[in-house]
């Protein structure tokens, strides 16, 4: 009888994702700035792909989109396909073009954190009718306040791919 073995690494990652998620639902929506709340999933997102690859940044983005459709209000699996596309891409960019480097990760999480943004405020503007100038300013502001989140996350993701073995 052979035994399931599983990477210490998808257990690492995991881990993280599960933690941002308590800090992001739990913890960081009782603290907002200007109105506004972080959203630090993508940054997670963001470096697993860029460290891991487009396959795992896949199914990272697949599991922390999840989570971030379990605690938004907003329509359901929005958050999980983009996410989902965001390490699918970023993980394809790193593979091909991208330096994995602080720099890279730095743009590709504003990228990452200006997507969502829209992503989130399209049924407000288009169905809602919500003043566009409104939500630029709040998705500009809840871009700008979980875009700091990326100086812990980065050396956390970082040092997990490079010391965990993945196999």
């Amino acid at each position: 009888m052979s035994k399931i073995q599983i990477p210490a690494v998808l257990l690492a990652h995991i881990l993280v994702i599960v933690l941002v998620y308590i800090l992001q639902s739990m913890i960081f929506a009782y603290l907002p700035i200007a109105g506004v709340f972080p959203v630090i999933l993508p940054l997670v997102v963001v470096g697993i792909a860029m460290f891991e690859g487009s396959a795992r940044g896949a199914g990272y983005g697949l599991l922390a989109g999840m989570l971030c459709d379990i605690s938004f209000n907003q329509p359901v699996a929005l958050m999980t396909i983009t996410l989902t596309i965001i390490g699918i891409g970023v993980g394809i960019l790193s593979e091909t073009v991208l330096a994995r480097g602080f720099p890279t990760f730095l743009i590709s999480c504003l990228g990452a954190l200006l997507l969502t943004a829209f992503v989130s405020m399209f049924s407000l503007l288009f169905f809602s009718r919500v003043e566009f100038s409104s939500l630029l300013r709040v998705g500009f502001l809840q871009s700008l306040y979980s875009i700091f989140f990326a100086f812990p996350i980065y050396p956390i993701i970082r040092s997990l791919s490079r010391r965990v073995p993945s196999a």
